[in-house]
């Protein structure tokens, strides 16, 4: 008995329908194709639409036939802060904030962990974003520069969705939203141009060198303590103090706090400073990448 190919014809078309309609989407702020779009950064604006759609293609990937979905990104930060809340603030006896109290601890571990989560992610999984799609890079024209933003924006997303939690919990313990919040899309945007210049050198660098992946998990694990996340940065000594200015995630995690929690605007002078650095950060990584992109097909 013949079996009716008609099916997976169908679904095969389908498919190749789909990815006309993104490389399509791709192209509609600009006549010219997706190979021919405006260089440097432009080229970023110019594929906005595909960006978004692989942006919400992978927030919704990730969690794509497990049993609790979409709720994943909401119950990971609870289960984090659950076990850090644990063990330094009822064993170890660490304090955070104005008060003693553990709901106050949370809150402000809380806010540091969102942004040095989505920070982490995207850093993490970056090195390996080009890795991951190496039909994009040998058989097809692709914007290969925004795979790294693709991931930046993804884990973004994921923040965003758990930053609800922090905003439902501060005006239940707290009784209040401060006006300051308005500030944390300054703030954002710094965090965002720092994640994306990393991500762009470290995209690249994971071509050439397969262990770089490996090497960033240690890094950020060392990172992480480095910022004043799980203790306060008052505890640093006197002598370490300049630590905070050197770090940029520090006085980001420290201007969360400030315009979530405190009512107060961000540390202007400390704001400054880790621009710069996200501004430099951004600039260099894209140069790197743009630079280096051209050998990738030969290396993978």
């Amino acid at each position: 008995m013949e079996t009716n190919p008609v099916p997976l014809v169908k679904e095969n078309r389908s498919a190749e329908i789909e990815q006309k309609k993104l490389l399509l989407n791709n192209n509609q702020v600009s006549p010219a194709a997706s190979a021919e779009a405006r260089p440097g950064l432009l080229s970023i604006w110019d594929h906005r639409n595909l960006i978004a759609m692989m942006v919400k293609r992978d927030s919704l990937g990730k969690y794509k036939g497990s049993l609790l979905g979409v709720l994943w990104p909401m119950i990971n930060p609870i289960g984090h802060l659950i076990l850090y809340t644990f063990l330094f603030c009822i064993i170890l006896k660490v304090r955070l904030g104005g008060d003693g109290s553990t709901s106050n601890f949370a809150l402000y571990l809380m806010a540091g962990l969102l942004p040095w989560g989505a920070f982490s992610e995207a850093v993490s999984r970056s090195s390996i974003c080009i890795l991951e799609h190496p039909n994009y890079v040998k058989r097809v024209v692709f914007p290969l520069q925004t795979l790294p933003v693709i991931t930046v924006l993804s884990t973004l997303v994921t923040e965003a969705m758990a930053f609800v939690i922090l905003v439902a919990g501060v005006a239940l313990f707290t009784h209040k939203i401060h006006a300051t919040l308005l500030f944390l899309p300054l703030v954002c945007v710094s965090q965002l141009m720092l994640t994306t210049g990393i991500c762009w050198f470290l995209a690249s660098l994971g071509v050439y060198i397969r262990d770089i992946r490996h090497m960033m998990a240690l890094a950020l694990a060392a990172w992480m303590y480095a910022t004043p996340i799980v203790y306060p940065a008052t505890s640093l000594p006197a002598n370490f103090q300049f630590l905070l200015w050197l770090n940029p995630m520090a006085g980001i995690v420290l201007d969360y706090r400030r315009v979530v929690l405190e009512g107060l605007p961000p540390d202007w002078y400390h704001y400054g400073a880790y621009t710069v650095v996200a501004l430099s950060a951004f600039f260099i990584g894209f140069k790197f990448f743009e630079k280096t992109k051209k050998s990738f097909a030969d290396v993978m």
